[in-house]
């Protein structure tokens, strides 16, 4: 067994400008692990080390615990604070302007007296500066999974019969929509709890980072969400050799 491998890390919001791309190729040692990627990228990137210990790793539309097993060749996104996220992305997440009429005729049910739609848009000022554009990139597999999840869980949570929620990317000039939920419930509590829990959640949650460009020519990265790292579930035959938990 070969004590290192080579693992291809994907870049994404301020780290692709810390690290200098968009991909990069670490050699770890063992463990071969998101937490030794990790260490790997602060030793080799000391510019990015805060951001990196505040980054979750995940490969495909899947969170990886800090303890998973990585193979060499590997491909793995560094997912920083979001701050809110492939056919399946396309209903989520597009560099088109955003179709609202087309979201309405989606959710559109006649048992529902309740409508409720959020827009958000690119604003003039921001924390006492002039905004000129926001340019919104994604990790499009986890985005649209999480997307998907939130709008589930408004739906349940809160008994409305629908959520949509979408999302633009790309380069966006003031006034431009970058986000659609739209919500219909049988009655306007249900619908305006839902969209609001859909519009909270996607903030906390959805790997979308929002770079900020100024009237004076600097821009900045907003400030995100640390996404949480999520625990390993043990393999099939430690939990069979566990048995029933009481």
């Amino acid at each position: 067994m070969s004590d290192s491998i080579t693992v291809h890390a994907e870049c994404f919001g301020e780290l692709a400008a810390l690290m200098g791309a968009d991909t990069v190729a670490l050699r770890l040692g063992t463990p071969f692990t998101p937490a030794q990627l990790i260490d790997c990228a602060q030793q080799q990137y000391p510019s990015a080390r805060d951001l990196l210990s505040r980054t979750a790793c995940a490969r495909g539309d899947t969170l990886l615990a800090t303890d998973t097993p990585l193979a060499d060749g590997d491909r793995v996104a560094l997912i920083p604070p979001v701050s809110g996220g492939q056919a399946d992305s396309l209903r989520h997440l597009t560099d088109a302007p955003l179709d609202l009429d087309a979201l309405m005729v989606e959710t559109a049910d006649d048992r529902c007296g309740a409508l409720v739609v959020f827009g958000g848009t690119v604003r003039l000022n921001n924390a006492g500066r002039e905004v000129e554009s926001m340019d919104y990139s994604a990790y499009g597999p986890l985005a649209a999974r999480t997307l998907a999840d939130i709008e589930a869980e408004a739906m349940d949570k809160f008994e409305a019969h629908a959520c949509r929620i979408q999302h633009r990317t790309g380069r966006l000039g003031l006034g431009e929509v970058s986000v659609y939920v739209v919500v219909r419930a049988v009655h306007r509590d249900a619908a305006f709890e839902a969209a609001r829990y859909a519009l909270e959640e996607l903030k906390a949650r959805v790997a979308v980072w929002k770079n900020e460009f100024y009237a004076d020519g600097s821009s900045a990265y907003l400030e995100g969400k640390e996404v949480p790292q999520p625990e390993r579930p043990r393999d099939a035959d430690t939990a069979r050799e566990s048995g029933p938990q009481s």
